[in-house]
């Protein structure tokens, strides 16, 4: 029996399951669909028409007693009363009569069981006596008004005091009436609650059987077909480590031999294309494998993408003081370190230049405008890790005192670049060139100069502004480039910035809106102001100085407040 045959099977035995389930489910929500029709059709009318005459017979023997306590009687108020005692005379026979028609109608349904139809009978006779007695009770009040009409007070009051031999017959029986109903409803609603429990059970044993009988069947099936898989998962193993591509043989026409034929054209197409290995050779990303595998190595486009460059501070004069062994530890430690952080947040390292690392973010392994922010992340989240690393450096340098100071610094640009594979036949790199490159390089580079760690561009600030806080920290043009650029520092992720920073971040604002007016007085004042709330803010401090050599040394007019910087 073929596999697809067994599936089938299996499906078969199922579907019959679950009908016989379904039909049980069906009859019992039948029998629920009954009792709550007989609730709805029957008891709730009847209980609302006994209620009715209990209510209308209180209301007949009040009118009457009121209009003999009326003295004198006048024309206009006997014939109100007379017109009100006929309107309830219709109203209560026609209410018995209604409620007659019903409990027969009841006793004779035969989705009614004969336990209930015993109660509906025993119901209907006490309702035919309370029917008998309704009609020498209204005979009651006819003579009563009419003694009253005929201006025969006392033999009127005579009359009303037949009332009282009904006290029983509209009291207490049809209040036993009433409960009787009540409880005949009780005891529907609770079979029906019974029977929805009992769906339930049943449905769940339904899933229970299902998984008996399908893992039971699987693993009979299975056993005879893993026989044959097991060759093909040695075989794919093999060639997934390179020692074995030999094909397999077809010893069956079921489904496993279709694959086992499928798994040997694989590897006919394997051999015909050496590319794959020399792809694989050539990049190391698997995500950039994937998508050259896909849509071919040779490709090249310009696209919006998001920069990064670090370099750790002062390398050459730690390099100095460690072994060989040691820098190569060190380094090995900070790019594992870094890479981590930036493949987490759907970044690519583009190379590695010394202690240099370059790495970029670009759709769509970045949604839509996410690469800004998705780098401004990896920056912050490398922060934190490096943090975290500085605590191992004793152990990684072999210095047990006096271990390395590790610090970097980085620069993010957010712009339009070269995406592709660049190089010779004989080895490639999937790189990023253009001017937002040189961009994020200068970025890193001027670190030193504000004495900051990490420097964003304007367009990284404007698209990533939702998850970095940042201050702007100058306007300036990169060694190279005639167009000015706005520069921010990023200070943490959004909402989590200190109060104090915060402070430092409006201080610095204000004392750099005084620069650009050439207020130089109310500038220092403000950096100044800075250096007290954080006296290593390094931008205060830049800018300090700065003020202070344009104080001697006035901008030329029509200043822009544009510095220029001229090394990179």
């Amino acid at each position: 029996m073929t596999i697809r045959k067994k599936i089938f099977l299996l499906a078969g035995i199922l579907l019959a399951l679950f009908g016989v389930v379904v039909g049980v489910l069906a009859v019992i929500q039948k029998l629920d669909s009954d009792q709550i029709g007989n609730i709805v059709e029957y008891e709730l009318p009847l209980t609302r028409l006994v209620a009715e005459i209990d209510v209308d017979t209180d209301r007949y023997e009040l009118g009457i007693l009121r209009a003999l306590r009326l003295d004198p009687l006048n024309p206009p108020e006997l014939a109100a009363a007379i017109s009100t005692k006929q309107a309830m005379t219709e109203e209560l026979r026609t209410d018995v009569d209604k409620a007659t028609a019903l409990l027969a109608k009841a006793i004779q349904d035969p989705s009614y069981q004969t336990t209930e139809r015993i109660e509906l009978a025993r119901i209907e006779g006490s309702f035919k006596y309370l029917s008998r007695s309704l009609e020498e009770f209204l005979a009651t009040g006819e003579l009563t008004m009419a003694a009253l009409a005929d201006g025969r007070r006392e033999d009127a009051r005579t009359a009303s005091l037949g009332f009282s031999k009904f006290a029983q017959a509209f009291g207490p029986d049809l209040s036993e009436i009433r409960r009787s109903l009540a409880s005949l409803t009780d005891r529907a609603t609770r079979t029906v609650l019974a029977r929805q429990r009992l769906n339930t059970y049943l449905s769940f044993g339904l899933f229970l059987a299902a998984c008996g009988i399908g893992l039971g069947i699987s693993a009979v099936g299975s056993a005879r077909v893993v026989g044959g898989l097991r060759q093909l998962v040695v075989r794919t193993r093999a060639i997934e480590s390179g020692t074995d591509s030999e094909p397999l043989s077809i010893l069956t026409r079921d489904e496993v031999g279709e694959l086992a034929l499928s798994f040997n054209r694989m590897v006919e197409e394997l051999r015909s294309r050496e590319r794959i290995k020399d792809t694989f050779g050539k990049f190391v990303d698997p995500r950039i494998v994937t998508r050259l595998i896909g849509s071919g190595a040779e490709q090249a486009e310009r696209r919006t993408l998001t920069i990064f460059f670090s370099d750790i501070k002062d390398f050459s004069g730690i390099s100095e003081q460690l072994t060989a062994s040691a820098v190569v530890n060190l380094l090995n430690s900070y790019f594992g370190t870094v890479a981590d952080v930036i493949h987490a947040h759907h970044g690519f390292i583009d190379k590695y230049i010394g202690d240099a690392v370059m790495a970029f973010w670009v759709s769509p392994f970045s949604a839509g405008d996410d690469h800004a922010s998705d780098a401004c992340l990896a920056a912050l989240a490398q922060q934190d890790a490096i943090t975290l690393l500085r605590a191992q450096l004793p152990e990684i340098t072999g210095m047990r005192r006096n271990p390395p100071k590790l610090a970097i610094r980085m620069g993010i640009a957010t712009g339009e670049a070269v995406v592709g594979t660049i190089g010779s036949d004989a080895a490639r790199s999937y790189t990023v060139i253009g001017d937002t490159v040189n961009l994020a390089s200068r970025l890193e580079s001027i670190n030193k100069l504000y004495g900051t760690s990490l420097i964003l561009s304007e367009e990284t600030y404007r698209i990533a502004q939702q998850v970095v806080e940042a201050r702007e920290l100058d306007l300036i043009t990169v060694a190279g480039k005639t167009e000015p650029v706005r520069i921010f520092e990023a200070m943490g992720r959004v909402g989590e910035l200190e109060p104090e920073r915060i402070q430092l971040r409006e201080m610095f604002s204000d004392g750099l809106a005084s620069y650009r007016r050439q207020d130089w007085d109310e500038a220092q004042g403000c950096f100044e102001r800075c250096l007290l709330h954080d006296a290593e803010d390094g931008p205060s401090r830049l800018f300090v100085d700065r003020v202070c050599q344009l104080r001697s040394i006035p901008p030329p007019a029509g200043w822009d407040g544009v510095w220029h910087f001229s090394e990179k």
